[in-house]
């Protein structure tokens, strides 16, 4: 049975590997380099490290059978005050990762309308996300639109 809910500390071995997965994913599909060079042991470490010590990350997880099938991070950045605001913030959703043999069961939507339903509880204005080539539609499938001009200034290469 599927469990939609928060990320806990007692996840964060599994939203490691479902990390590790992800950037192998990522480097098998779009060539990318991402664990070349990268001790396993060492990344899971670190990762658990930032996890335990950046509170600033919200994460919703889909669980089946005690087993996390999906993550998802946000990043919520408060907005300042201004008259007449209803709005608190905007967030930034990163980090969205379903494993291969749950995709297209909705596991990826239930997650995501459960986040934004938390996220307008809690007075978010929008999401917004940097999706890879291949999620574009799925993003736009449930409420995403690339309408707002943003402008960015890279200060360093990744």
């Amino acid at each position: 049975m599927l469990n939609i809910r928060f990320g806990e500390e007692k996840d964060y071995i599994q939203l490691a590997e479902l990390k590790w997965l992800h950037m192998k994913e990522d480097d098998m599909d779009y060539n990318e380099t991402n664990l070349d060079g990268v001790d396993k042991e060492t990344f899971m470490g670190e990762y658990v490290s930032f996890l335990k010590n950046e509170s600033n990350y919200k994460i919703f997880v889909a669980e089946d059978s005690g087993i996390i099938v999906s993550a998802m991070f946000l990043y919520v950045i408060p907005k300042l005050p201004k008259p007449n605001r209803k709005s608190e913030s905007i967030a930034y959703l990163t980090s969205v990762y379903t494993l291969k043999n749950y995709r297209n069961k909705s596991i990826g939507t239930q997650l995501l309308t459960f986040i934004k339903a938390h996220a307008l509880k809690e007075k978010c204005e929008l999401l917004f996300v940097w999706p890879s080539s291949k999620s574009v539609s799925w993003y736009e499938k449930n409420g995403f639109k690339n309408e707002n001009e943003i402008l960015e200034c890279i200060l360093m290469d990744e």
